[in-house]
């Protein structure tokens, strides 16, 4: 990926941030956390080196207002640890910008994210997911590179669009199967 494109995406993921967190994003499908979980959230980044790590961290921790609470190498990777004040958004824009991290090699990265939900409602229904730690992921056949992909203990797939609304929805299956988190 050259230079303009991860600038494009990082401004677009900017503004969406701004708005998803100022709620002017349309409500209707929205994720709305009822409670927060007060673990912590953590994403794993395989085959990357510190260095091309340490650029991704530097030019998205300039847009997001999200602390990462620690980076620890682990496995062949690193392990970024978030505080439990991470919210579901922000959390997903992180795992997808540290898959297409890479400008110059033009790799995507493998990165798995587990995030414990809450008590969770769309449109005032509860969740299947509330209370549960999902692991996020982006489909290897994703071209849009605009969404992330989740999976629940139980084997339920979802996808999280990035334009304009929250608009989660249900899919029959993806690419990856349920891990657990260690850290859980």
């Amino acid at each position: 990926m050259n230079t303009s494109y991860l600038l494009i995406l990082a401004a677009i993921a900017a503004v969406c941030l701004y708005f998803a967190r100022r709620g002017k994003i349309n409500s209707s499908g929205s994720i709305k956390e009822l409670t927060m979980s007060p673990a912590e959230r953590i994403i794993r980044i395989y085959d990357i080196d510190k260095e091309t790590l340490k650029e991704a961290y530097e030019h998205f921790s300039d847009i997001s207002e999200q602390e990462i609470s620690s980076i620890e190498a682990e496995d062949g990777g690193f392990r970024l640890t978030f505080t439990p004040e991470t919210d579901y958004i922000s959390f997903c824009y992180w795992v997808n910008f540290l898959v297409y991290s890479d400008e110059e090699k033009q790799k995507r990265y493998k990165v798995y994210g587990w995030y414990p939900f809450g008590d969770v409602e769309i449109n005032g229904v509860k969740q299947p997911f509330s209370n549960q730690t999902v692991m996020m992921y982006v489909d290897k056949d994703d071209t849009d590179h605009d969404n992330i992909s989740f999976v629940t203990p139980d084997g339920n797939h979802y996808l999280q669009p990035f334009a304009i609304s929250n608009n989660l929805k249900p899919i029959a299956d993806g690419n990856e199967s349920y891990q657990p988190c260690q850290i859980h």
